[in-house]
C-alpha cells in the first residue's frame, strides 16, 4: 500500500507540474539557472528557489550573517561554485575581506575539531560531561 501511495502522489504531481514550452522558456529567461532542471520541475524548482533566497532577504538572521553562514558551508562542503556566488554577493552585501576569512577560518576549525573527535573516538557522553549537557 505504501510503495501504491507514493507511486500515486509521483504519477500526480508530475501530471500537475507539467509546463507548456513558452512557460518553460520564459522561466529560462527569468534565470539561468532554472535550466538546471528537468522541465516537467522547472516552475516548481523556481519557486523554491525563491522561497530559498528569501533567507538571505528576509530570514531570521541578517543578509551578512546569512552570506557569511553560506560561505562557511561552501568552504567546508569545497563548492568552489558556491564560494565564488557567495563570497561576490556576501561583498555586494557589506561583508569585509576580513569577515569572509573569519567565516572561512570558523569552517576550518570546525572541521579540524570534528576530525580530531571522531578520530579519537571521544563520544558523545564524554564531550556532554565537558559541557555540563544532560
Amino acid at each position: 500500500m505504501k510503495n501504491f501511495f507514493l507511486l500515486f502522489l509521483l504519477v500526480s504531481s508530475f501530471g500537475y507540474s507539467q509546463i507548456s514550452d513558452e512557460e518553460h522558456k520564459a522561466l529560462l529567461e527569468k534565470s539561468p539557472f532554472n535550466q538546471m532542471y528537468p522541465k516537467f520541475m522547472a516552475k516548481d524548482a523556481a519557486a523554491y528557489f525563491a522561497q530559498w533566497n528569501k533567507l538571505f532577504t528576509d530570514g531570521p538572521i541578517s543578509t551578512k550573517e546569512a552570506r557569511l553562514s553560506a560561505i562557511a558551508a561552501s568552504a567546508a562542503m569545497r563548492c568552489e561554485y558556491c564560494i565564488t556566488a557567495q563570497v561576490h554577493m556576501a561583498k555586494a552585501a557589506g561583508v569585509s575581506e576580513e569577515e569572509i576569512k573569519a567565516a572561512i577560518q570558523v569552517a576550518a576549525e570546525v572541521a579540524r575539531f570534528s576530525t580530531l573527535l571522531y578520530g579519537n573516538e571521544f563520544g558523545q557522553q564524554k564531550l556532554k560531561n565537558i559541557l555540563g549537557v544532560e
